[in-house]
């Protein structure tokens, strides 16, 4: 067991906005990365900390995104049937409710 003392040197430790210049990521894409790939992040106030090994678990969660190769993918959203899916019946209501209707002439 390893004492808090023990003059072992620590890694690097960097702030969120090293981390964003890195990996050239906004704030907002970052905390997601974050909360997708890092849910027991280090916080210090508001801000967080990192070592390599967060952003290198960071970045190879970005690299999985996008590899079509993998398992991992998501397949297109297209219906056998033609139908329109659940969001497209939705924004239809939507637009009508929203579209100014003429009036009628009497």
């Amino acid at each position: 067991m390893k004492h808090a003392n023990d003059n072992t040197p620590l890694d690097t430790v960097l702030t969120t906005a090293d981390v964003m210049v890195r990996l050239r990521v906004s704030r907002k894409t970052l905390y997601d990365l974050i909360a997708k790939h890092l849910p027991n992040a280090a916080r210090v106030g508001r801000d967080y900390r990192f070592i390599e090994a967060d952003i290198i678990t960071i970045f190879n969660g970005m690299r999985g995104q996008c590899d079509s190769t993998s398992g991992n993918a998501r397949p297109a959203r297209t219906t056998t049937s033609g139908a329109p899916t659940r969001k497209a019946v939705k924004s239809t209501s939507l637009r009508e409710l929203l579209t100014k209707k003429p009036r009628k002439v009497s």
